[in-house]
């Protein structure tokens, strides 16, 4: 009780310098972060959409250091598969029957529960279908990370698993201008790509209203010991402004893959506080 009451002033503390504050366009928040973060290195990042101007950032290595988009490559593979036509919203992917890992995508989905379940089958038929060659020239025009859909050495496994802590790599940053490109529809896809992903990235409404539109990514580091995770997306006020922002982190979380959880809960913790 007292350590979240503590997190809560040191928050208050931060929101205070935001509104007061006109030294400096960014605005530290070391101290909830750091706490919020405990255990794990961890990234924070909030930016306004239309300016680019950093509204707050924790942790400036590990923001820009690359690491495996995890599920968050599904927003860039729903834009990919919109624009190529290869399915609409009303597309009902198929289970066939055979078990997949996690008992919720054991069924039919639709582009909307690919997004919100993570279910990875889904992700594996829809880059198998668009293919290798297109995928690559997708990646170089949303400027993606290091663009590296090989996979694992010696394995074939590019098409099936390259963003799942293989050799698809991408910084808190990256993703940041990659959010901005989308919310501001300042991609070479169709608009129709770009809405429909943003809809489904839908996730529920902050405190003050604002809209929360987000994805979550984890997986483990090639020797299980450590844990990868993401939470990011956009918020847009009551007013229309649009924020982009990146909760990320690594760290040792046990056997069970939570990584983001705390990322997504940490995120929101703060975006709650600041109440853009």
């Amino acid at each position: 009780m007292k350590n979240t009451i503590h997190i809560n002033f040191a928050i208050f503390l931060i929101i205070a310098n935001i509104i007061y504050s006109s030294a400096s366009a960014s605005t530290d928040i070391s101290t909830v972060a750091s706490q919020l973060f405990e255990g794990t290195e961890g990234c924070f990042l909030l930016y306004d959409a239309s300016t680019n101007a950093e509204i707050a950032q924790f942790n400036k290595a590990k923001c820009a250091a690359q690491m495996a988009p995890d599920s968050t490559f599904k927003i860039a593979l729903s834009l990919m598969a919109f624009d190529a036509e290869i399915i609409d919203q009303k597309t009902i992917f198929k289970w066939d029957k055979i078990p997949k890992g996690m008992e919720i995508w054991n069924s039919n989905h639709t582009p909307k529960t690919w997004m919100q379940f993570s279910v990875v089958w889904v992700s594996q038929e829809i880059t198998q279908k668009i293919g290798l060659n297109k995928i690559k020239n997708y990646l170089k025009d949303f400027d993606y990370g290091n663009q590296d859909f090989s996979g694992d050495k010696e394995r074939n496994n590019g098409l099936t698993e390259a963003w799942l802590e293989s050799s698809l790599k991408i910084s808190p940053e990256e993703q940041i201008q990659f959010l901005r490109k989308i919310i501001n529809h300042n991609l070479p896809v169709r608009n129709s790509a770009i809405e429909n992903t943003i809809d489904n990235m839908y996730l529920q409404d902050l405190e003050n209203s604002t809209k929360l539109y987000g994805k979550t990514g984890a997986g483990f580091t090639a020797n299980r010991t450590l844990q990868n995770g993401w939470f990011e997306g956009f918020i847009i006020s009551k007013s229309g402004h649009k924020y982009v922002f990146v909760s990320a982190l690594t760290g040792s979380l046990g056997s069970n893959l939570t990584s983001s959880i705390k990322a997504k809960k940490n995120a929101i913790t703060i975006l709650n506080t600041l109440n853009l």
